[in-house]
């Protein structure tokens, strides 16, 4: 018997995970908006969860930069949700902006600290799609035709 057929394999463990880490994040956004009474902030525990869902996946697979870089969004949200709760800010309005500014904390962090991504460029190439690109446009000059 091949010893190769019971090697662990992390693709298969992280994919067998995803609905029940989707079950668990939809979990915590029900007792958090039924414990607070806001379905702002349900929805904040919600994305939150599935963040940090997504980046324990990353880290079974293996992928650290990646699992560092999809929890930085759960952890600013997090962070910014209790201290705009603390400042004063209602609970709905205090969800909402983290959810907004949580962005911004993931997109700064990540351009200080984490090295580039890579990964998510294949997709922008337009000229694979078949669209023109900048080198396709032949130059020229139009003129008024004669009436």
């Amino acid at each position: 018997m091949s010893e190769r057929a019971f090697a662990f394999r992390p693709w298969l463990l992280a994919a067998l995970l995803r609905p029940v880490l989707f079950g668990v994040a939809i979990a915590a956004g029900v007792l958090a908006g039924d414990r607070s009474g806001s379905f702002w902030v349900g929805l904040l525990a919600f994305l939150v969860a599935s963040g940090a869902g997504r980046a324990l996946r990353r880290l079974i697979r293996g992928r650290y930069a990646d699992a560092v870089y999809e929890l930085l969004w759960p952890a600013a949200a997090t962070g910014l949700a209790i201290l705009f709760t603390e400042v004063g800010l209602v609970e709905w309005a205090s969800a909402i902006v983290a959810i907004v500014a949580a962005g911004l904390v993931k997109n700064t962090f990540a351009a200080a600290f984490l090295p580039p991504r890579v990964g998510g460029t294949r997709w922008l190439r337009l000229e694979e799609w078949g669209v023109p690109g900048k080198d396709d446009i032949v130059e020229g000059r139009w003129t008024e035709p004669p009436a």
